[in-house]
């Protein structure tokens, strides 16, 4: 997964536009936070499945609150995902492998 700026956002997703060409996968976490040390240990073994699909990235909050800010990041973990469309949809808190594959297959259907 790769870090995501706000530089590189602009290019991927803009006024509400996914400019990638692929749906975008975006994962908020703190790095000291428990929850989101156990979600990294589901989404590592998953992202190589689907990383022809679909565009993956990481948001730390605390390097990054701009863009936490323009994803209304509350709470983390928290992963926002981007339809080729440009439709928006937001999960909050961790997932289990199977209901996080639930999740990157309906982005790609």
């Amino acid at each position: 997964m790769n870090k995501l700026t706000k530089e590189e956002l602009m290019k991927l997703y803009n006024e509400g536009e996914n400019l990638s060409g692929k749906p975008i996968f975006i994962s908020f976490y703190a790095t000291w936070w428990g929850p989101c040390k156990m979600f990294e240990q589901v989404l590592r073994p998953v992202v190589p499945e689907y990383g022809n699909k679909i565009n993956f990235y990481e948001v730390n909050i605390e390097e990054e609150p701009e863009i936490a800010s323009l994803f209304r990041v509350m709470s983390v973990p928290q992963v926002s995902m981007i339809r080729k469309n440009g439709s928006r949809e937001q999960a909050l808190g961790g997932m289990g492998s199977d209901q996080l594959k639930y999740w990157l297959d309906g982005l790609i259907s």
